[in-house]
């Protein structure tokens, strides 16, 4: 027998539902709110509006703990709307961004990701630190700092402190990888090709990354885009795997196979469609800044739920991972961009 549902059923299931959820969110909305505030004012230009919010969050939180009530509406905004983030940062890269590299430097950048992932999870290993946030750091090292931590945590379910401990530490060591390299490719009298490979290739964050390729010049600033958007795209099979490898390494012998992140389709939807329509840069900007308010509202949940208690609790461990991961993806990508530009 087919139970129909009611036009006035269904219109107090979706008010059941604004209710249940609409503090939670409204906590989340107005941290990012606040957080783009000082943002425009230019009181914090040196983060993002992600990083940014969910530190603003971490502190208001752990002054103010989370009502009861906000925690359905938090996890709304902390999973769901995340994962529409992330579809919605398909939109930023291309098809043609990686294929513009060429077949050698392309190649060249598939072992960097893949061997920083590998190198990572194996010093992980090493000291201890727990596999989720192993996971979290190595991805948000080699492909795309916050971003990535963010979607890899969406795959493998990843707890909130470990999320918060895992953005804390891209966006640290990617800040000094932005102020260092640069530095040192001056010193060294790097040439734009090997530059903008380099800074491209390993420094975490997009932002940290285009902004240090363009402190040599416009063809460094040009090469170093390319390369860290050919970086973003690694982002899909890395997720696959690490999806499979994660998840069936938690699987019981009661459980079901683990369901396919379904959110990288749709970031796999928005690159082809990036790919193949020629969207203009006045919306395409629209787009990227639709994209940083939502994941910015999802670390703002992330955040206000983090206790700093959970985070010391930690240890030292998993900053040393990140300062290792972070020499590794450094160096090696410094003797790939020699090698491919001598």
């Amino acid at each position: 027998m087919i139970t129909t549902i009611s036009p006035r059923q269904q219109a107090l299931g979706f008010g059941h539902f604004i209710t249940r959820n609409a503090f939670g969110v409204v906590i989340a909305v107005g941290i990012t709110g606040l957080a783009a505030l000082l943002h425009h004012l230019g009181l914090a230009t040196t983060i993002g509006l992600p990083i940014l919010s969910i530190l603003i969050a971490m502190v208001i939180g752990n002054a103010i703990p989370a009502p009861k009530a906000s925690l359905p509406g938090l996890q709304i905004a902390s999973r769901p709307l995340l994962r529409f983030g992330i579809i919605l940062l398909g939109l930023q890269v291309t098809l043609g961004d990686m294929l513009a590299l060429g077949l050698l430097p392309l190649a060249a950048l598939v072992a960097l990701v893949m061997g920083t992932m590998g190198f990572t999870v194996w010093v992980g290993r090493l000291l201890g630190v727990e596999k989720s946030l192993t996971v979290l750091i190595a991805s948000g090292t080699s492909i795309c700092g916050a971003s990535a931590v963010l979607a890899t945590a969406s795959t493998i379910s990843a707890k909130d402190e470990d999320v918060a401990y895992g953005v804390a530490m891209v966006t640290l060591f990617g800040s000094v990888a932005m102020t260092l390299l640069p530095m040192t490719s001056a010193y060294l009298n790097f040439g734009p090709m090997v530059h903008g490979f380099w800074t491209g290739g390993t420094i975490h964050e997009v932002a940290q990354a285009v902004a240090a390729a363009f402190q040599h010049d416009e063809d460094a600033g040009t090469v170093g885009t390319m390369v860290k958007l050919a970086r973003v795209l690694m982002l899909v099979p890395v997720l696959l795997l690490v999806g499979a490898l994660f998840n069936k390494g938690h699987q019981d012998a009661s459980s079901k196979r683990a369901p396919f992140p379904m959110f990288v389709l749709g970031f796999m939807a928005m690159v082809g469609v990036n790919s193949v329509l020629d969207i203009p840069a006045d919306l395409r900007a629209n787009f990227a800044t639709l994209t940083a308010c939502i994941l910015a509202t999802s670390l703002a949940a992330i955040g206000f739920q983090t206790r700093f208690p959970a985070l010391l609790a930690r240890g030292p461990r998993p900053l040393v991972l990140a300062a290792v991961s972070c020499c590794f993806v450094s160096g090696a990508g410094l003797l790939l961009a020699l090698a491919l530009f001598p």
